[in-house]
């Protein structure tokens, strides 16, 4: 009889748990807190890393199901980009590949504004010389030029 109410409560808290991540849209932000992102760009391409943090629901769903079911998350996130990799996938951080994000003129390349679908708390850019801008409180990946070392 125990057995049976533990087996019944388990699917109940995984059937709830379940529906959260369709119910719950990244741009509400409701179950998904996105503390950092780091914008790396190379060339053409940026490899973008996230630190985030899950609600409660959110987070038994992924230990339940595995962190890889919020990869739709994550690729809804970056809509208005066109080619979204997710990579990689962990507890409480994500790798994403976005490719052909920016475009060569001359020695520069030039990087267009692109919303993002969540506020982001601090957003890290990161050029190939080094140098590093810091923007608070953001939902876009602004407009930005920067020289291939």
């Amino acid at each position: 009889m125990k057995l049976a109410i533990f087996v019944v409560l388990a699917l109940i808290i995984s059937f709830v748990s379940m529906a959260l991540p369709t119910s719950a849209v990244p741009e509400e932000g409701q179950y998904l807190h996105v503390k950092q992102m780091e914008v790396e760009f190379d060339r053409t391409d940026a490899m973008v890393t996230i630190s985030y943090n899950l609600d409660l629901f959110a987070d038994i769903y992924a230990f339940i199901l595995g962190s890889r079911n919020l990869e739709p998350t994550f690729e809804q996130i970056f809509f208005d980009f066109e080619n979204v990799a997710v990579t990689e996938i962990g507890r409480n951080h994500a790798v994403i590949m976005l490719t052909d994000v920016s475009r060569q003129n001359d020695d520069y390349y030039l990087h267009d504004q692109h919303r993002l679908g969540i506020m982001v708390e601090s957003l890290i850019l990161v050029y190939p010389d080094g140098s590093i801008k810091n923007i608070q409180h953001i939902n876009t990946i602004p407009n930005t030029f920067f020289k291939q070392v």
